[in-house]
């Protein structure tokens, strides 16, 4: 199902690669959009210098999302800095969740659910214990 199952720790150690990557797509946004608005306007050299800029743009962050696919994170909105980690809490899989801000990760959601039903990672202390499954022996899982 995913590529990676986090720990608290490997997700807290991404931080602060994923603050960096975040700031680089916010600002490729902000100069995909004033592009993006100038285009009407244009003609000639000018409109296709536009439209080459718009195309390195949305290249850069395809790459950016592409990115961040690969190291196993979930970036659900880039303007909240927004960012899920497939984790297993309790011995059931849900998604670690951070918003860039917060100094750590330090909630978590069931997979169907979303920002609104954020739990704090504390209250995992009350789940049972994570149960090994069949197959399941790499570090992490």
């Amino acid at each position: 199902m995913f590529t990676r199952i986090f720990t608290k720790e490997e997700a807290d150690a991404l931080l602060p690669e994923l603050r960096r990557v975040l700031k680089e797509m916010r600002q490729a946004k902000a100069e995909l959009l004033l592009a993006q608005s100038r285009l009407p306007e244009a003609r000639g050299v000018e409109r296709r210098a536009l439209e080459e800029e718009i195309r390195f743009l949305i290249g850069t962050l395809e790459a950016d999302a592409r990115y961040l696919a690969s190291l196993g994170v979930l970036l659900k909105d880039l303007d909240r800095g927004l960012v899920d980690f497939p984790a297993r809490v309790g011995g059931e899989i849900v998604f670690l969740c951070w918003q860039e801000g917060e100094p750590e990760v330090a909630h978590y959601h069931p997979l169907s659910g979303g920002f609104a039903e954020r739990r704090p990672l504390e209250e995992a202390a009350t789940l049972p214990p994570k149960v090994a499954r069949p197959g399941e022996t790499r570090p992490g899982a």
